[in-house]
């Protein structure tokens, strides 16, 4: 049997993984090939990126599709290759990395009848030492973001050495704290620490099984990841981005020294290696306790969660409890997570004990669930509904989270805006579906960013009104880059950020406006509004079939995914198919905007 990287990581998930894998002899007797392998590999890496596109942008992570892993290969593949550039760089010696797994360095070893195998992304031979370079289509921030607060200054866990990151040599208590997270798996961090050090297992052992031991403390292992702060210049060679070096000295890739923490691991891995073995040896299928091992809200999900999970419902379960993550407390004081809970068969929202609820949004919630009563706070909504003045400009934007930046301003990820939907409302409940409808769309996928600003700018006036959005993080945040980006309409785009006003303030709630609106701290802090059929969420298309029988079931382009998707396949189109699509993403995005008009709409009604 032959296990890669990425099979040893999930066959370590729990027991039941192995079994329900479907391994029968023949497969357990099997090895993979280099086909096999790399597309393993490549689906896992595509999901972690895809993953990455959503993490701070707002919206659900929903399935990733095959057309979406398609839409994303290329640039993955360019930042293995840019990775081995920049490299270059910063290493002496030779360097090892291509498209091909077949042309990758491979380790691989044999323990107990079963063979362990890796490729290595780039393999850098320096004289008589080497590095193994991982290359991984995440940012530095989440690296960087980790550190400790001491005399009130920050302090990194990771230190800038000679451009190269490491682990400081010089932690306090808190700061071995923060560090004990990179040897947590499913810590979004420690995560790809594992993977490293799984490689480094069996590249060291592969050393020893060819009596190459010697070389095993000549090695060095780093990853080698997006910089976060990279701006891109703008700089083409025909339609082909330049990644050169940017203004500020920022190369497009950094590099962590994990040569130390991976060292550390050897030992666990070694146990984690048993306990796999143990699992296959056992193939025992029955019922395992879900737990934070399935990561059923990632993209690196369980993809047995189906079967696993098939007794928790998708709807009003002790998970869609808001703040569920904290856990809640027994009589003793005793905190359990919903885990726990699961275990003892408290499964569903009702179900749980009204002794457990001290947070007044889970009683409120549960209260809700029971009665089929949905709860308001009237006074709140006709105070939040009151700051909002006319005329109403309904705003969404659509943009393309590229791991690469595309166009000049631009960082990795970017939410590089290529749409936006606009309906104006003059007065209360004065639009029109179609004739009120405004909005641009970019008819391909060169830079665009100019020409939609300046549409906005025709079409919002700025001497009054409000513009609505909803979730208003993300609009506010684009506008603040697009001034940057175009200084000449700086002056505008900043006065359209001021201008903004969040719809989900009137349905959940912002204690800091609700506070400056005569309300104590606690109402202030509570939502607004809350129905069954919201599950936990309040995200536009929960709370849209509350207020309207508007609906995405049916459309072409039904969420933001699929919408991105379709704009990143512009140039693959045929003229018919493009013309088709291009009208459908204008559909999609018009039903965005218009969709808050119906939510105000219905908000304006129950309060009335």
């Amino acid at each position: 049997m032959a296990i890669t990287k990425t099979k040893f990581i999930n066959y370590l998930r729990c027991p039941r993984y192995v079994a329900l894998d479907n391994l029968n002899e023949n497969e357990l007797e099997s090895d993979v090939s280099l086909t096999q392998y790399r597309e393993e590999e490549q689906e896992e890496k595509l999901k972690e990126l895809y993953g990455m596109m959503y993490d701070d942008s707002g919206n659900d992570i929903l399935t990733v599709k095959d057309e979406q892993l398609e839409v994303m290969l290329p640039y993955y593949n360019e930042i293995e290759v840019l990775a081995g550039n920049v490299a270059s760089k910063y290493f002496p010696g030779t360097f090892k990395f291509a498209y091909n797994t077949k042309d990758q360095e491979s380790f691989d070893c044999k323990i107990n009848g079963i063979r362990y195998l890796c490729y290595v992304d780039i393999y850098n031979e320096v004289d008589d030492y080497f590095n193994i370079i991982e290359v991984k289509a995440t940012t530095s921030k989440k690296f960087l973001d980790m550190g400790y607060t001491e005399n009130k200054e920050f302090q990194p866990l990771f230190e800038n050495i000679n451009g190269i990151y490491h682990v400081s040599s010089n932690l306090s208590e808190k700061g071995l704290k923060i560090k004990q997270k990179l040897f947590d798996r499913f810590d979004k961090s420690g995560h790809y620490v594992y993977d490293l050090a799984v490689q480094r297992y069996i590249i060291e052992n592969d050393l020893k099984q060819n009596n190459q031991e010697s070389k095993i403390d000549k090695i060095k292992y780093y990853l080698a990841v997006l910089n976060k702060d990279y701006v891109f210049e703008g700089k083409f060679e025909g339609v082909k981005p330049i990644y050169d070096e940017d203004a500020n000295g920022n190369e497009i890739i950094t590099f962590f020294d994990l040569t130390d923490i991976t060292k550390e691991y050897m030992d666990l891995i070694s146990l984690d290696r048993a306990k796999v073995e143990r699992y296959i040896r056992e193939l025992d299928a029955s019922y395992v306790p879900i737990n934070y091992y399935c990561e059923k809200k990632k993209t690196t999900k369980c993809k047995y969660v189906p079967i696993c999970w098939k007794n928790i419902p998708n709807k009003n379960s002790i998970f869609n409890y808001l703040d569920a993550h904290h856990g809640f407390k027994d009589d003793e004081g005793h905190k359990h997570d919903c885990y726990e809970l699961v275990s003892d068969g408290i499964i569903n929202l009702v179900d749980m004990p009204d002794n457990y609820l001290e947070r007044e949004k889970n009683i409120i919630q549960k209260q809700v669930t029971k009665t089929h009563i949905p709860y308001f706070n009237k006074e709140k909504i006709k105070a939040g509904i009151a700051q909002i003045t006319y005329p109403i400009y309904h705003l969404d934007f659509e943009s393309f989270p590229c791991p690469l930046p595309r166009f000049r301003g631009e960082k990795c990820y970017s939410q590089s805006v290529f749409q936006f939907s606009l309906h104006i409302e003059k007065e209360e409940g004065v639009c029109d579906k179609i004739n009120d409808h405004y909005g641009y769309l970019a008819v391909n996928t060169d830079d665009h960013r100019l020409e939609l600003v300046e549409e906005m700018i025709k079409y919002i006036k700025l001497d009054k009104g409000t513009i609505l959005v909803y979730n208003d993080s993300f609009e506010k945040t684009r506008l603040k880059e697009l001034s940057e980006i175009f200084p000449q309409y700086k002056k505008e785009l900043l006065r359209m950020r001021d201008m903004v006003f969040d719809l989900m303030n009137i349905t959940k709630t912002r204690s800091s406006l609700y506070e400056e609106l005569g309300f104590n701290k606690e109402e202030a802090s509570l939502f607004n509004y809350y129905h069954e059929d919201m599950t936990g969420s309040f995200s536009i298309k929960k709370i849209l079939p509350l207020f309207s029988n508007l609906t995405y079931k049916g459309m072409e382009i039904a969420n933001g995914v699929e919408a991105l998707v379709t704009y990143a396949k512009f140039p693959k189109m045929t003229q018919v198919e493009y013309e088709y699509k291009y009208q459908k993403l204008v559909e999609y995005c018009r039903q965005d905007t218009w969709a808050m008009v119906e939510i105000l709409k219905g908000l304006r009604k129950s309060v009335n």
